[in-house]
């Protein structure tokens, strides 16, 4: 990571450990892939950033815009399950959500 990068992971981080104090965050120097535990958004410094807690610990997260959230934010709450793949600077760089269908009567 740049330093640019790593001061972002940094601050991502920070906020989780401020209203997850248990979570460990763990870091993966070379991306990962896995089911989220847990969402947050943060809004800082006039940016908005997704940030998703892996099963396992990981954090990574997707700096977006407020339209994105508009658009987004419905399916990110009401989704059972949600699949994320991360780079290096565990920036989201593709997500998948699953709904469960029912048959109707």
């Amino acid at each position: 990571m740049d330093e640019q990068e790593l001061e972002l992971f940094k601050e991502v981080q920070d906020s989780v450990q401020s209203c997850k104090p248990n979570c460990g965050c763990k870091i993966c120097p070379h991306g990962g892939k896995g089911f989220i535990e847990d969402s947050l958004f943060i809004v800082k410094r006039h940016k908005i950033i997704w940030v998703v807690i892996l099963f396992d610990g990981t954090i990574a997260f997707k700096e977006v815009a407020p339209e994105w959230l508009e658009i987004f934010s419905e399916i990110v709450v009401d989704s059972p399950s949600i699949f994320v793949v991360f780079d290096r600077c565990h920036k989201i760089v593709e997500w998948i959500t699953h709904q469960d269908k029912v048959l109707p009567d």
